[in-house]
């Protein structure tokens, strides 16, 4: 099965099925493909005899794993990222496997288009792992037009690919940095951590977008200064086990209540505004994933992370903020 030219690794899923005896397989896959999930699952329990049950939780990034479907199944099958290094010593041991839906889409004619779009000369390429293979191929094409390309390592699977928390290869001697892929949460997060200015190239509708690295961060300054006035804060600890910062939030307890502040430990598997509308605090903390404050931005009260919190307690400088974002493991 093929969907925008994603490659679904059927036959190795099937393959696998049955190497291992499985009865019952789990799938999640992220929203944006949950249409075709029904479709896998078909082929999969016609080709195999199996059982399959498809997660209808979310699927945000190999941090997001479905620990409850993958306890009832024998295997479960997570589609659309690749696995951290401590993940891959482990998870096929436990019978996770990461299908990382490679794409097929030819990635030569946005990469022209978003030349117009370059001003600098050098070029961080970078991709999520769908196109993260096809950055030669885009390195070849920029140099036509006079560009230089580099491909950073990274401490993920693969050289110039991101994540929405690991930006280690676009830590390359650049201007600017062109990011290869669907959506902005990746490119947004680029440029609000590496601090220049980032293009966005979506190979399937050709459309190209710029982020500029000081717009983003003024909305996070202004989250932070919302939060210099509280009082009283939250400070959430996410449940999925790839964000699970216990001993963070702890700390982070200790000091606020150092700095004469009421602090509270928050709970939660999903962090949605709908949650924490019943909270009677002024402010809250997040220590799980540090890009889910930047869905609140338009929330009734400030939700900074952890390190933007420092900042409140005085222990971190305004600069400092955006360090580069890595992943731990």
């Amino acid at each position: 099965m093929k969907k925008n030219s994603y490659d679904f690794e059927l036959e190795r899923i099937k393959k696998v099925v049955k190497e291992r005896g499985a009865r019952r397989v789990g799938l999640q896959l992220p929203n944006g493909l949950k249409t075709v999930a029904t479709d896998i699952a078909a082929e999969i329990s016609k080709e195999t005899g199996v059982e399959v049950i498809i997660s209808g939780n979310s699927c945000y990034g190999a941090c997001d794993i479905d620990e409850k479907l993958e306890k009832v199944v024998d295997l479960l099958f997570h589609f659309g990222h690749s696995e951290t290094f401590s993940q891959a010593k482990t998870f096929p041991k436990k019978g996770v496997f990461f299908i990382e839906l490679r794409s097929g889409v030819d990635i030569k004619p946005v990469v022209e288009k978003a030349v117009a779009k370059i001003e600098g000369k050098v070029v961080g390429l970078t991709a999520t792992v769908q196109h993260a293979h096809a950055l030669n191929e885009a390195k070849i094409s920029l140099a036509r037009y006079g560009k230089k390309a580099l491909i950073g390592k990274s401490r993920l699977k693969y050289d110039g690919q991101v994540l929405g928390c690991d930006f280690s290869s676009a830590m390359v001697p650049c201007d600017e940095i062109l990011f290869i892929g669907s959506g902005g949460f990746h490119p947004s997060g680029l440029a609000l951590y590496t601090g220049k200015r980032v293009i966005a190239a979506d190979p399937f509708t050709l459309q190209i977008n710029v982020y500029e690295a000081e717009e983003l961060r003024k909305k996070r300054y202004i989250a932070i200064a919302r939060a210099l006035n509280a009082r009283s804060v939250g400070i959430i600890i996410g449940m999925k086990s790839g964000q699970f910062n216990l001993n963070d939030a702890i700390l982070l307890r200790v000091k606020a209540i150092e700095k004469g502040l009421n602090a509270y430990l928050i709970a939660m598997d999903e962090i949605r505004a709908d949650k924490l509308l019943g909270f009677a605090v002024d402010a809250f903390v997040n220590t799980a994933c540090p890009r889910l404050v930047e869905d609140f931005v338009h929330f009734e009260k400030p939700v900074i992370s952890a390190k933007e919190f420092e900042v409140v307690l005085g222990e971190r400088r305004w600069e400092d903020i955006f360090e580069l974002l890595l992943v731990v493991g």
